[in-house]
């Protein structure tokens, strides 16, 4: 930092060389102007730290103060007179022109304080430092005009030493109780008053709640309220006080009984023999904290007045620390509060700024992506979504801003820093200011588990609808072909058609078997075992009607599955290769078919079969995947129609005239409930191949 600069204006070569030789010493440089105009022009072209003018050679001194106040209104000023008998009343109006500021408040002390004192010690003897008048400059911790300063006048001893004391005793007030305690002690303690107390301003009552922190410190009736707004229109003391926002006088000699209700406490008052009453509002321009009510033995002087003002003026500022602080506080708490919310919720929480980057994320989110914090800080969001759920996002934010609502929720994908993906919910709200976007937050939660329970809602949806295909064709079929049989024997007397019967009453026992399987079972897969794979296919195998078929294991695994859902499962591909692999039976449902048509016509809607029954010479096979992932179940039948290949296990689609659509669906369900997966394709011998694949299983052995 450069040296301070000192003008010293003077026309005396003495005192600019008894100056120069003060401050030798000094870490200043010093610099003359002779003549005002000179000053001036100094003041106006180079840098100056404080003025020395020398009132004894400079005749135009206000000239000089006015340039010096026109450069930096905050300048240090300093007048300086040669003779004792010069500090007359014209010399100190010139000094009631000087108003002595810093931008630089310490280094302004400083030099001011360098300056006295070496004026004081250098210059002269002990005559002439009493005629230093230095540095007329007003405290930054005070917002007083220095031409009101003059014209304050002089407080007797005893109310000097009430400002003081109040002063001194409120430096450090922390409450508002040490505030009225203050008041109180200070103003009672001086001759001139007789009781002093600070009331609260309740805005919710409407009324003044007076303070005292020590009840046993007054005999006063303080134990009461004063309504503020009273139904007879009349103005009380304190309303006067409140609304205008000054200092309010009342003389009690001059109020009759009926308004002693106007000022508070007045019948006490009176027998204390107070001569005057007065109540000052505590606050500031934007709010209101009390008052401070003042009881004098006689009428109040201007000094009793500037001392009560001065009084109430440092309660007020201290009453706006502590309400600041105290809001400063609340808020720092509610922050913290806040703070530890995000932070130790279960849901991740972020905010975005304007651009949509990352300013906040608490510590689930962190823990929900696998990034740092510093990692997601300063990121967009597609650091975390993609294009479309980041574009999904803006629209709902901009939807947030024109019709100002609240908040809305989003689904997006999260994909986190092992490149695993999360499907989320974002509740969404915007940031504004003043109709200004500021950014938005978000809470992320994570909804697979929700996502698992609606897809298997969804299953067991699709699970109903099958049941309701179930009823509605696979078994109308069967039972009307039964049905139609009876009505022949019926009518002809004849057992041949008995065996018809008994197949579609088979072929309806078997339905009901899976649908009762589906019914009773609920999941398609509880608790796995290890499962021999050729033992489980020989049990299914007697279970199902093979009259020709054969049945070949060629390699056996072990596999982890619900032994009873798997049987199930090869029941049913079992059956399909027996009942829609052969070529036979192919060509003998489609003459069951035509029979059945004409019977219709010639029954009046009964269907008949008179085909008659071929055995299935059919192999079926079971091994291992030649991966080792899996097993498959084959047969050398006529095999899959291609277009059908990929809708084969839907219950809605089967390859029989009669229909079984819910065989080869319950196989899917099986597999899908262990978390196999099962396609359909072609043998070696050109019939129906399904292949199980069982890795996808994490209990698999």
């Amino acid at each position: 930092m450069s040296r301070p600069r000192v003008l010293c204006v003077s026309g005396n070569r003495a005192t600019r060389a008894s100056l120069t030789l003060a401050l030798t010493d000094e870490p200043v440089n010093v610099v003359f102007a002779q003549q005002a105009d000179e000053a001036g022009s100094r003041l106006e072209h180079e840098s100056i730290d404080a003025i020395v003018i020398d009132a004894g050679s400079i005749a135009d001194v206000p000239r000089v103060i006015g340039a010096a106040e026109a450069k930096t209104p905050k300048l240090p000023t300093f007048i300086y007179w040669e003779t004792a008998d010069d500090t007359d009343e014209e010399s100190m109006a010139v000094l009631s022109q000087v108003v002595a500021r810093s931008t630089d408040q310490q280094r302004s002390n400083r030099l001011a304080d360098t300056i006295t004192e070496q004026l004081n010690d250098g210059i002269g003897n002990e005559a002439v430092a009493g005629r230093i008048i230095a540095n007329a400059r007003v405290d930054a911790e005070t917002d007083t005009d220095a031409d009101a300063a003059d014209t304050q006048p002089d407080l007797p001893p005893d109310l000097a030493w009430i400002d003081d004391a109040v002063r001194r005793g409120l430096t450090d007030a922390t409450s508002p109780a040490t505030v009225e305690r203050v008041l109180r002690e200070e103003f009672v303690a001086s001759d001139r008053f007789i009781f002093a107390w600070v009331g609260e301003y309740d805005r919710g009552e409407r009324e003044i709640v007076p303070w005292l922190t020590d009840p046993s410190a007054t005999d006063w009736p303080i134990q009461r309220t004063f309504p503020i707004g009273s139904d007879d229109g009349s103005r009380t003391l304190l309303e006067r006080a409140l609304q205008s926002r000054k200092l309010q006088i009342v003389d009690l000699s001059t109020i009759t009984e009926p308004d002693t209700a106007l000022v508070p406490f007045a019948e006490y008052a009176l027998e204390q023999d107070v001569g005057t009453v007065a109540a000052i509002p505590l606050g500031s321009e934007d709010e209101l904290y009390g008052v401070f009510v003042v009881y004098a033995r006689r009428g109040l002087s201007s000094a009793d007045q500037q001392v009560i003002h001065s009084s109430a003026d440092v309660a007020s500022h201290v009453l706006e620390t502590i309400a600041t602080s105290g809001q400063l506080a609340q808020q720092e708490r509610a922050v913290q509060r806040y703070e530890r919310l995000v932070e130790t919720a279960g849901d991740g929480m972020y905010v975005f700024d304007e651009d949509g980057n990352f300013m906040t994320v608490n510590d689930a989110l962190v823990e929900m992506t696998g990034y740092s914090r510093e990692g997601l800080l300063g990121e967009h969001a597609t650091f975390l979504l993609d294009e479309a759920d980041a574009e999904a996002g803006t629209d709902v934010i901009k939807s947030l801003l024109e019709d100002d609502r609240g908040t809305d929720t989003l689904e997006v994908v999260l994909e986190t820093k092992s490149g695993e993906t999360i499907p989320c919910e974002i509740q969404i709200a915007v940031l504004t200011h003043n109709g200004t976007f500021h950014g938005s937050v978000g809470v992320v939660r994570d909804i697979t588990e929700r996502k698992q329970r609606e897809r298997k809602l969804r299953e067991r949806n699709e699970r109903l609808d099958a049941f309701a295909q179930i009823v509605s064709h696979d078994l109308r079929n069967p039972l009307g072909v039964a049905q139609g049989y009876l009505d022949l024997m019926d009518q002809t007397d004849s057992a041949d058609h008995i065996p018809q019967i008994r197949d579609g009453l088979d072929r309806m026992e078997s339905i009901i078997d899976d649908v009762l399987a589906i019914a009773r079972g609920g999941e398609w897969a509880a608790d796995t075992d290890p499962v021999d794979l050729e033992a489980v296919a020989t049990d299914a195998w007697e279970h199902v009607e093979t009259p020709a078929a054969t049945l070949s294991v060629t390699a056996s695994t072990t596999v982890a599955a619900d032994r009873s859902r798997l049987l199930r499962l090869l029941e049913n591909c079992f059956r399909n290769s027996v009942e829609h692999g052969s070529p036979e039976r192919e060509q003998q449902e489609r003459a069951s078919a035509s029979t059945s048509a004409e019977a219709v016509q010639t029954n009046g809607g009964t269907s008949t079969n008179g085909g008659a029954d071929i055995d299935s010479a059919i192999t079926i096979q079971v091994g291992t995947l030649e991966n080792g992932r899996g097993f498959y179940v084959a047969d050398d039948g006529c095999g899959l129609p291609e277009e059908i290949r990929d809708e084969i296990f839907d219950p809605s689609v089967s390859t029989s005239s009669s229909g079984l659509g819910i065989g080869l669906w319950v196989v899917r369900e099986v597999a899908t409930g262990h978390g196999w997966s099962v396609t359909a394709g072609e043998s070696e011998a050109g019939g129906a191949r399904f292949e199980f694949d069982t890795t996808g299983d994490e209990r698999r052995l």
